[in-house]
């Protein structure tokens, strides 16, 4: 019996018990009633913890059970709850049909989104996503409009649009800020007859509630990898180059606004002489992780257990198989999807069947396995021209809560119970 049945079974169990409690002779409308108020006597926080742990389809289900319930499910504090608890999927953005999407034998579930509004998937491009908040770009004739959505709630809203149409734009990530709970995104810009080895290229701020992108001053390193920094602890994370092509990590802080360095791993320093897509940053199980192939035999991959500190760099895995170094020099970007579930997998503590999931752009998902260096293919993914696939967790953040900060009630009821 999975986890999910289980909980589904001691939620309808609750509901049994509560129906014998307060059985009568009565009709049924008062049995019902009863039941209600039943449940309806569970402590707040012991019904919410039930509720976050089913999926969130099964939860927008229960939101239509009474308006009591809407509320507690609508509720910022409930969102987080399931958040937290919600597995790392795969959100395809496809036309393509249901029943042509595979179904394979992987752990991690697919997600397929078709449209936005009106505008189809094959006018969309996906970016980058933040707490179930996805970014996509509109790429219809005479359009440059980025828009944010949670494709569960079916929600959206479109940026400004740029003025000028000699300047590109370039979104580089997507975050909130720990200390404000603000939602923003970070784009450079550049002219279009601007010099290719120019290095002024402006960067501005938009934040989730207002109206206009801010200019904060001008990209101080060359980022190579990756294309959308990765989310960790209020900031985004890329490896770069320095002016005067050095080789480091570094990180955008969303509470100040500034880039700074940020202790990485101590890999070799190979300057102008590594290739862009030999190494890449990502984030698994709240972990940052790097890895490097500029080796092309191997690809070692390195955790940063403890955040921010750079001894608590490890060389948690050493991959040495062919087809996962040919598919990271191709796409650059390596996704890993299950780090925080297989966490001290070390090669010399994994069991048989330890497997690292990971995604080469939208192209490939492969299952590496840590002891024996074989892979597995999914056979969902091939098709280079049907899809776009990212990392995605689902969400029940809406829109309008992110704009607004709401505050939850339920939170300051329970905190209000808690102290008295």
């Amino acid at each position: 019996m999975t986890i999910k049945e289980s909980l589904l079974g001691l939620f309808w169990k609750i509901d049994f018990i509560a129906r014998r409690k307060n059985h009568t002779k009565e009709d049924s409308k008062d049995e019902v009633q009863a039941s209600n108020e039943s449940m309806a006597e569970l402590p707040l926080p012991i019904l919410m913890d039930i509720l976050s742990r089913l999926p969130v389809k099964t939860i927008l289900q229960c939101k239509c059970v009474c308006r009591t319930w809407f509320n507690l499910l609508s509720d910022p504090y409930f969102a987080q709850m399931c958040l937290a608890r919600e597995p790392v999927s795969i959100l395809l953005l496809t036309n393509l049909e249901q029943r042509s999407i595979c179904k394979d034998d992987f752990t991690v579930p697919l997600l397929r989104l078709n449209r936005i509004g009106k505008v189809s998937a094959d006018r969309l491009s996906l970016l980058t996503s933040c707490n179930g908040l996805l970014c996509l770009r509109d790429l219809g004739y005479k359009k440059d409009e980025i828009s944010v959505c949670n494709p569960i709630l079916k929600d959206y809203m479109i940026l400004p649009q740029l003025r000028s149409k000699r300047v590109h734009r370039k979104i580089l990530g997507f975050g909130i800020s720990q200390s404000t709970n603000q939602y923003k995104l970070i784009q450079i810009l550049n002219c279009k007859d601007q010099a290719e080895n120019s290095d002024n290229f402006q960067v501005q701020i938009f934040t989730l509630g207002t109206n206009m992108w801010r200019n904060i001053g001008y990209l101080p390193y060359k980022l190579i990898q990756p294309s959308y920094g990765a989310f960790l602890h209020g900031a985004l994370h890329w490896y770069a180059h320095s002016p005067d092509k050095t080789e480091f990590m570094c990180s955008f802080d969303l509470e100040n606004e500034q880039f700074q360095p940020f202790p990485g791993p101590p890999i070799q320093d190979h300057g102008q002489c590594r290739p862009v897509n030999s190494i890449s940053v990502g984030v698994s199980g709240s972990f940052l992780y790097l890895c490097d192939g500029f080796l092309e035999s191997n690809i070692d991959i390195w955790v940063m257990k403890n955040y921010g500190v750079k001894r608590s760099w490890t060389k948690e895995f050493i991959v040495a198989n062919p087809l996962v170094s040919k598919l990271q020099r191709i796409f650059g970007s390596i996704h890993i999807l299950n780090y925080g579930v297989n966490m001290n997998m070390s090669d010399e503590e994994a069991t048989e069947d330890a497997e690292l999931l990971m995604l080469f752009g939208s192209e490939d998902l492969i299952a590496y396995n840590v002891k024996n260096k074989g892979v597995r293919k999914s056979k969902t993914f091939g098709n280079k021209s049907n899809y776009q696939a990212i990392p995605y967790t689902a969400s029940l953040v809406s829109i309008k809560d992110a704009v607004m900060r709401v505050h939850s009630q339920v939170a300051c009821n329970i905190f209000t119970a808690l102290q008295a």
